[in-house]
C-alpha cells in the first residue's frame, strides 16, 4: 500500500468518527495528520527535484542557488531542505561551510533557505543563507558634516575643532538610515532625507541609496535602485553587489566593492 493512500484511509476513518463522536475531540488529530502528510518527505507525486514557478520567482537568470524550506533533522554539519515545489527533501553537508563561516543564520524548521552548492559535489554546500533571518528592518547611523562653501575646492569641508554646544545640538546629530528587506524581493529605504530638505542648513548627510529590489545571485546579494516611468512601470537604474559577512538575529554586515556596512535590527 502506498504511504499516501494509507494516510488517506486513516483520514477516512477519522471522518467517520467525527460523525459519531464529538467534533472537538477529533479535529486536533485530523489537523495534525494532514500537516504531517504535507510536511517533509511525504511527497509521492514528484519524482525529481526540479524547482517550479514558486522557485523561479526568487531566481534571476544565471542564478544556480538552491532554495528550500528547512526540515527537521538539521544539525551543525547537515541541513535538510524541502524544495519549494514540495518534492523529496535534499540533504547537504555544511561542515566545511561552517568552518569557513559561510553559514549565515541557523536554520529552524520552516525557514526559507538558500544554498550555494559545491561545483564538484552537489551534496556539499559552500554557502548557506537563512532568508527568513535576512528579512526585516535593518538600520545604521550616519553623522553629518559641515556643508562645503561655494567655491571651496576641497572634497570635504574642514571640520572645526570647537563648535558651540547649541550648534552641535541643533545640527550635528546623527540620523538613522536603513533598509526594510521584505518578501517578494522588495526593499524599502528607511530614513531617506527629502531632496529639498537635504539642501537646507549648514550641514549635509551622506546620500542613502534608494534600493527597491533585492535578489540572491549565487550567494551574492544584489540591491537595485529603480525608477518608475509615467505608466508606473519600474525600471532598474543601478545595482550594487554585496556579500554577507555576518548575519545574526540582531546584526548584519554587508561587504560592498569599496566598503563594508554594519546594520542593527530595528525591533520597534
Amino acid at each position: 500500500m502506498h504511504l499516501r493512500s494509507f494516510f488517506f484511509d486513516i483520514l477516512t476513518i477519522f471522518a467517520a468518527q467525527m460523525i459519531q463522536n464529538d467534533m472537538n475531540r477529533t479535529i486536533t488529530p485530523l489537523l495534525t495528520l494532514t500537516l504531517f502528510i504535507s510536511a517533509c518527505g511525504s511527497n509521492e507525486h514528484s519524482t525529481d527535484n526540479s524547482q517550479t514557478v514558486n522557485d523561479e520567482e526568487l531566481r534571476l537568470s544565471g542564478d544556480s542557488t538552491f532554495y528550500g524550506l528547512a526540515c527537521e533533522g538539521c544539525t551543525d554539519s547537515l541541513i535538510i531542505l524541502m524544495p519549494l515545489d514540495g518534492s523529496d527533501p535534499d540533504t547537504f553537508n555544511i561542515f566545511n561551510a561552517q568552518m569557513a563561516r559561510k553559514v549565515f543564520g541557523r536554520p529552524t524548521i520552516g525557514d526559507q533557505m538558500a544554498v550555494v552548492r559545491n561545483g564538484e559535489d552537489s551534496t556539499v554546500a559552500d554557502l548557506v543563507i537563512n532568508i527568513d533571518r535576512l528579512e526585516g528592518e535593518w538600520r545604521y547611523q550616519v553623522e553629518p558634516r559641515l556643508r562645503r562653501r561655494i567655491g571651496d575646492t576641497a572634497a570635504v569641508a574642514p571640520q572645526p575643532v570647537h563648535l558651540p554646544d547649541s550648534f552641535v545640538r541643533r545640527w550635528l546629530q546623527p540620523k538613522e538610515y536603513g533598509y526594510d528587506i521584505r518578501r517578494d524581493n522588495v526593499v524599502r529605504p528607511v530614513g531617506a532625507i527629502p531632496e529639498a530638505e537635504a539642501k537646507k542648513g549648514p550641514v549635509e548627510y551622506p546620500q542613502l541609496k534608494r534600493y527597491r529590489q533585492w535578489h540572491i545571485m549565487n550567494g551574492h546579494i544584489l540591491l537595485s535602485e529603480t525608477r518608475r516611468d509615467t505608466t508606473g512601470q519600474a525600471t532598474v537604474v543601478g545595482t550594487d553587489t554585496a556579500d554577507i559577512t555576518l548575519l545574526r538575529r540582531d546584526s548584519l554586515v554587508l561587504r560592498f566593492k569599496d566598503s563594508e556596512q554594519g546594520f542593527y535590527r530595528n525591533r520597534k
